[in-house]
């Protein structure tokens, strides 16, 4: 008898156990989208999302998971690029996301496709159906146009390359920039110097029709990725009494007559100090998107209090961009044109928003922080530049005032 009650509870146990198993994988295929009809064939009706380079991550009724291969998207369901960036095709439209965008899908309908862009940049390619794009507070009904969308704190912007776009209310032709602060609109001519590296170099692979041309392109990416030693002071000339050859080789010949030629009058040469910190990170590692950690240094510092020279007019971006181009430093920043400013978006591939909701980069300059873009600050001799992530609190963590009260 004992022996029966015992074979009894083991085949119990064994068909609980395959329950549960069985219930396991029918969560994650049905998360993972195993279950899912495929799309009518000759029809691109689905939404999908491809991993092109790095990490993304798909969250799906709660559920985070690693995106791979591609997988077909839902109503609710948000793509996050953790690194690198995630081609999605909607309908006809094809978005290219960037590193640190977070892409919602409201919509999954093939008559009534619809996504949010929540956060960060995305490259965009309309074809004939039309697709709704919600960024910010702010949506637009894309067909046959070519544009970056990028999302910031506090402002939403469209540059428009091929075609046009509508917002319901106002209408951005080829060629256009629409930024919005707020409520607040400005309408400006295209700038490709405005424009990330990332948005460049979606122009380039694209084979669309657009207002600017790859030459164009290129000249402002070399541009950028050129690197240029760290300023120095210039020599006193007026003092230099050693002798030697001069630069072609050859002795000065003492009884030639000095050259009468005006030459312009050099401009004077100030210094200032410049500091890269990222070092709140090593608190909140817990909220660091996952491979970004070999970007933070083990001290914090990214870049010492290191002394850089500056002629009268140079701004704050100026400084910082010339030491990280000197110091192998990786940057990216774009123009935006309501504030008139360039926004820094990374250092040395920390991003808005890579550690959590309320993370990116700060500066301030002797101790303060300004509420304006860093290329509308102009330097004085003596200034200490600090460059600061911030976590949490908006800046409240790298000394900044709380702004929210």
């Amino acid at each position: 008898m004992k022996l029966k009650k015992k074979t009894l509870y083991n085949i119990l146990m064994i068909a609980a156990i395959a329950v549960i198993a069985a219930l396991a994988v029918f969560f994650a295929g049905r998360h993972l989208g195993w279950f899912d009809k495929p799309a009518p064939e000759g029809e691109a009706t689905a939404i999908t999302a491809t991993v092109q380079k790095g990490l993304s991550n798909l969250t799906r009724g709660g559920i985070a998971s690693e995106i791979t291969g591609e997988t077909r998207l839902r109503k609710g369901d948000t793509v996050s690029v953790t690194s690198g960036y995630v081609s999605a095709k909607v309908g006809g439209c094809s978005l290219t996301l960037s590193q640190g965008a977070k892409l919602e899908i409201l919509s999954a309908k093939p008559e009534d496709m619809q996504v949010r862009l929540v956060t960060g940049e995305a490259f965009c390619q309309a074809g004939d159906a039309a697709v709704t794009l919600h960024y910010g507070a702010h949506s637009a009904k894309l067909r046959s146009a070519v544009l970056v969308c990028t999302v910031r704190t506090g402002s939403e912007t469209l540059y428009v390359l091929g075609g046009s776009v509508s917002d319901g209310s106002n209408t951005f032709d080829a060629g256009k920039t629409g930024s919005y602060v707020g409520t607040e609109l400005s309408v400006q001519d295209l700038d490709l110097k405005a424009l990330s590296s990332f948005a460049l170099e979606c122009i380039l692979d694209s084979q669309e029709d657009m207002v600017c041309h790859a030459d164009e392109v290129k000249s402002v990416l070399d541009s950028r990725n050129a690197t240029s030693e760290p300023t120095q002071p210039e020599a006193d000339k007026s003092t230099d009494t050693t002798g030697g050859q001069d630069s072609t080789g050859t002795t000065p010949d003492s009884s030639a007559k000095p050259d009468e030629t005006t030459k312009p009058a050099e401009k004077p040469t100030y210094s200032c100090t410049i500091e890269i910190r990222c070092d709140t990170i090593l608190s909140n590692k817990q909220d660091l998107r996952p491979g970004l950690d070999v970007y933070v240094p083990d001290s914090g510092t990214i870049l010492p209090t290191t002394t850089v020279t500056f002629t009268e007019g140079e701004t704050v971006f100026d400084v910082l961009k010339r030491i990280c181009d000197a110091r192998g430093i990786q940057i990216e920043y774009s123009y935006t044109p309501m504030y008139g400013s360039y926004y820094v978006e990374g250092i040395n591939h920390l991003y808005e928003f890579d550690c959590g909701q309320q993370s990116g980069w700060m500066y301030k300059v002797n101790g303060w922080f300004p509420n304006y873009g860093c290329s509308s600050y102009k330097l004085e001799a003596g200034d200490t530049i600090v460059w600061a992530y911030t976590c949490k609190g908006l800046g409240t963590d790298v000394g900044a005032p709380d702004f929210m009260g």
